[in-house]
């Protein structure tokens, strides 16, 4: 039962971020890397749900723990970034209106890309399977080389100086656990 319940939840959170692509975040183009991660997506979540539904989960508590923290993660990065227009990843044509610097933001510079990294990480957890091993291995690669390429972008733009700043305070995608000011 327990198996049934954590494979509803992680449906739930792969139809919500599969939303927000077209509802929340705002870019012109779906730029070819955002075709990889959907790709990969496709995999991990058919698998995973595999296992749920069908094959049974390994540590079924611990991934639906690392699920509902990234549905938490997530709507609190929704909240907190509604009022800015910000870009699919790997858009080349984002323009950045300001940096978002509150909720959980003031712990990491991408909550939402620690979002999917926890929830593709609850499910390599749960299904041990080698495809899902491989999806949240790449996927994690992919969304680390993204922020990097957004964070290139910020320092060159007009929020550079203050975005500098903002980078010696907060963690990357994992929050820093110590700040020295």
């Amino acid at each position: 039962m327990i198996d049934f319940i954590v494979g509803v939840i992680a449906l739930a959170y792969f139809l919500l971020i599969s939303a927000a692509t077209k509802q929340h975040f705002v870019s012109g183009k779906y730029a070819a890397g955002m075709y990889v991660i959907s790709v990969l997506s496709l995999i991990g979540i058919f698998t995973f749900l595999i296992h749920a539904f069908v094959t049974g989960l390994n540590l079924p508590v611990v991934a639906l723990a690392l699920i509902l923290a990234a549905f938490l993660l997530f709507g609190w990065s929704i909240k907190h970034s509604r009022q800015t227009r910000l870009a699919l990843a790997f858009d080349p044509d984002s323009k950045t209106s300001g940096i978002i610097t509150n909720g959980p933001w003031k712990y990491t510079r991408h909550p939402f890309y620690l979002s999917y990294c926890a929830f593709w990480f609850a499910c390599a957890l749960g299904t041990a399977h080698i495809s899902s091993i491989a999806v949240f291995s790449t996927l994690l690669l992919v969304y680390c080389y993204s922020a990097i390429k957004e964070e290139t972008e910020l320092q060159k733009g007009s929020f550079g100086d203050e975005y500098k700043n903002y980078q010696k305070k907060v963690g990357f995608i994992w929050p820093k656990l110590l700040v020295k000011n």
